[in-house]
Order: structure tokens, then C-alpha cells, then sequence
């Protein structure tokens, strides 16, 4: 069997069983490629629904909304995370200058008096810095006598327990 159409483009030597073959093949792939495309426009149904839902959200807050309200919210968080980092810096400059180390030696000023009712009292700073207070008890009364301490260190004589008072204090 000849046919014009195929002498004319150069193939009619070709056997046109062979067309129907190639017919048919093309026949199935085009109803191959018509499932896959049905197959695609549903999931591409399924997305869109799943991308509707989510941005206009449950209770009518879109997804849009939500991110806007987080981001104001991550915004209030970092401002009072500086604030609160202002405020622990302020706090530790101010601890520096509070008494933080104490001491307290109890003794007997007189060897008559027992108990131990007289006592140094010492208080310092991060810096080392504060007061000594000695507190003498006698029968006849007591005396309290008070002393700079700079850096450690006292600028007058101190006795055995102011000394103990204070070693302990530089010790904590």
C-alpha cells in the first residue's frame, strides 16, 4: 500500500503497519499524560486548600496576622531584654559600694567579765572598703569606737581582735 502523503515527505517505503503502531503508542501516552494531569490538578487542589486554611486562619485570624503579632512581640521582648540588661548593670554598680563581707570576733575586754560581751563588728565592701566596730563592754558601761577601712587596710593600730574581725572579713 502507497500513499502520497508519506511518498511526499519521504516515507512511503515505510511499512504503515508500523504507523498504527506509532498511532497507538501515541494514543496511549496521551491517555497516560491526561491521568497524571488529573492526578496534579487534584493535589494542586489539596495544596491550595491547605494554603487557604492557613492564611486565613482559625477564627478568622489569618496566618499573616499571627507572624505581625509575633514580630510586635519578638520587638517588646528585645526592648525589655535591653532595659532588664540596663537595669542588672545599674544593680551590680550599686552592689559594688553594699557591705558584702562581715565579720563579728566576740571577746572579753576584762578578764573579770565572762560571756564574751564585747565585740568587733566589721563591714566591707566589694572593694574592700567599709567600717570597724568595736564595742567595749565594762561594768562601768560600754563604748563603741568605729574605724575607717580603705582598701583593707586601717590608718590607726588595731588590737588582736580588730585584727582577727578584720582578717576574717577579707577572707569571704
Amino acid at each position: 500500500m502507497q500513499s502520497n502523503i508519506l511518498n511526499n515527505i519521504g516515507l512511503g517505503s515505510a511499512d504503515p503497519g508500523i504507523w498504527v503502531i506509532l498511532l497507538c503508542i501515541s494514543i496511549i501516552m496521551i491517555i497516560v499524560l491526561l491521568v497524571m494531569n488529573a492526578k496534579n490538578k487534584k493535589q494542586i487542589s489539596l495544596l491550595t486548600g491547605r494554603v487557604d486554611d492557613l492564611t486565613s486562619g482559625e477564627g478568622g485570624v489569618s496566618l499573616e496576622a499571627e507572624l505581625d503579632q509575633i514580630i510586635e512581640e519578638n520587638k517588646r521582648l528585645l526592648s525589655d531584654s535591653e532595659k532588664n540588661s540596663d537595669d542588672i548593670e545599674q544593680i551590680f554598680r550599686r552592689l559594688r559600694t553594699t557591705y558584702q563581707k562581715m565579720s563579728i570576733v566576740k571577746y572579753d575586754a576584762y578578764e573579770q567579765l565572762g560571756g564574751e560581751m564585747s565585740a568587733v563588728v566589721v563591714l566591707l565592701d566589694e572593694d574592700n572598703n567599709g567600717v570597724l566596730l568595736n564595742n567595749v563592754y565594762s561594768t562601768e558601761g560600754g563604748y563603741v569606737y568605729t574605724r575607717e577601712i580603705e582598701k583593707g587596710r586601717c590608718r590607726h593600730e588595731l588590737g588582736e581582735e580588730e585584727q582577727q574581725a578584720l582578717a576574717k572579713a577579707l577572707n569571704k
